[in-house]
């Protein structure tokens, strides 16, 4: 373990955190934008064929012939921390979930507010368009629904500053709200670092410490905080 990352040291010690060697795709060609194509879609390296994502056929939920929200799934399938659904959480029919575009968007939706907007005619019609925008997401009423039922109840959460344990608050307010969502997809960026990756008199520290860190602080947090979680259907593991 990277000397940065106690938190997921923790976990480690406590059989909660396992280490999957050899984790890649054969005959990678190195590019980024590639990689993350194969990740998302499940395709082979050598195949361009899907364009719907892994996570519909791993969730359980492949079979799909109708549209959402449904009497028997009333939430949303999967949940992505984003200005948009990626590719991974795409059906073949329809999009199978929702995007939450960042924490400040999760709260005002949640307590019925919005950022403020300045008075002026542009100001009124983006104060049109945020509300049409609400009122036209399916999921919403479930969203608010299962946040009002639960709060975070970790003190492990840093006050500022990491932007994965942001996300990650939210993820486990909506589990504990009893939010039959099955797939949540957050992200944390600038792990490509290049030269600047260590620093130069010593290596246990620099940019990927930092990033290291605050992962390892994020997901400890967020462990912390769904243990504290009741689970309200038989199908949570």
């Amino acid at each position: 373990m990277h000397p940065a990352m106690t938190g997921i040291n923790s976990l480690y010690g406590d059989g909660k955190v396992a280490v999957v060697q050899s984790v890649g795709y054969p005959n990678p060609n190195y590019s980024h934008f590639r990689a993350t194509d194969i990740w998302l879609t499940g395709d082979d390296y050598n195949q361009y064929l899907k364009t719907d994502g892994w996570e519909v056929s791993r969730s359980g939920i492949s079979e799909f012939s109708g549209r959402y929200p449904s009497t028997s799934m009333p939430d949303p399938l999967a949940i992505q921390i984003g200005s948009s659904v990626s590719t991974g959480l795409q059906g073949p029919v329809i999009s199978m979930g929702m995007a939450i575009t960042n924490p400040s968007s999760f709260y005002n939706l949640v307590n019925n507010t919005t950022d403020p907007a300045p008075n002026t005619p542009a100001g009124h019609e983006l104060t049109y368009i945020r509300l049409v925008a609400e009122q036209t997401n399916l999921y919403a009423s479930s969203v608010k629904t299962a946040a009002g039922k639960a709060a975070n109840k970790s003190t492990l959460y840093p006050a500022s500053g990491n932007t994965l344990s942001d996300q990650l608050k939210i993820v486990a307010r909506l589990v504990a709200g009893g939010l039959k969502t099955r797939i949540y997809s957050v992200n944390i960026g600038g792990f490509d670092t290049h030269s600047a990756q260590v620093d130069a008199s010593d290596t246990s520290l620099g940019t990927q410490a930092t990033l290291l860190q605050r992962l390892s602080v994020a997901i400890q947090a967020f462990m912390d905080d769904i243990k504290y979680s009741v689970w309200k259907t038989a199908s949570w593991e």
